[in-house]
């Protein structure tokens, strides 16, 4: 229930942001890169080889919503909303090949591998430190702007798993790679670096949450499958305004 409510929270902002602004607008696109730390059923809680074994890659776009208009030195209908707010629709695909990483004296486990392939579109609101038109219009007396974010995406599974032992106990029966739409939220921050006239480079870092446990196409009900599936992605993209 508390993850729904946060899905709701999240569209009721960006709807009323969109619907009730009363500046000018300005658009971006850009594109971006980064890597994701997948962690699912595989490998140990809290193990530090898990956090680092099971990297994925993944590449997006994504397009920006202001409310200022990017055009001029001063906008005369600037208010908090268009100084510290955008709203970001993203699209991007990521894979990961997933194993277990740790010290096992269970072949089983160890026979264990698969990967988890997914789409991922949705949108997010950032929240700007720094004033906006002072960095993103022909004022840019600021040449960074962190910012914090909150989100909902619809991600888009198809998971894959293979053994070259039998399964252990805990999964018989609990093997699930079937493709499949699931939803998420996600916390994001980071920073945006000029790089020229309407132009900058996006550092961003986020934890995405599943309303899943079969992105891995694990799902065990052994009392030690507490979570659902989440990662940590970090990326890096090229921003351009567009008007």
């Amino acid at each position: 229930m508390r993850l729904k409510a946060i899905l709701l929270s999240t569209l009721v902002s960006l709807s009323f942001v969109v619907g009730h602004s009363q500046t000018d607008t300005s658009f971006e696109v850009g594109i971006n890169l980064g890597v994701a730390s997948f962690q699912t059923d595989y490998g140990q809680r809290g193990d530090m080889s898990t956090l680092t074994g099971n990297i994925g890659f993944a590449f997006g776009a994504a397009a920006y919503m202001n409310f200022f208009d990017s055009s001029v030195e001063w906008n005369s209908k600037a208010n908090w909303a268009s100084q510290h707010l955008k709203v970001k629709a993203e699209i991007s695909y990521l894979k990961a090949e997933l194993e277990h990483h740790l010290e096992s004296s269970d072949e089983e486990i160890l026979a264990m591998h698969g990967s988890s392939s997914l789409v991922n579109l949705g949108g997010v609101l950032e929240y700007h430190f720094l004033d906006l038109t002072r960095f993103s219009t022909n004022i840019a007396e600021n040449k960074f702007s962190p910012f914090v974010g909150i989100g909902a995406m619809v991600n888009f599974s198809k998971p894959t798993f293979e053994t070259s032992l039998d399964l252990p106990a805990k999964y018989v029966g609990h093997i699930y790679d079937d493709p499949e739409t699931v939803f998420s939220v996600l916390f994001s921050f980071g920073t945006r670096v000029s790089v020229g006239y309407k132009s900058s480079i996006v550092l961003d870092s986020r934890w995405q949450y599943f309303t899943s446990d079969k992105i891995d196409a694990l799902d065990s009900e052994h009392f030690s499958n507490k979570h659902n599936d989440w990662m940590y992605f970090l990326s890096v993209g090229y921003v351009f305004f567009i008007n």
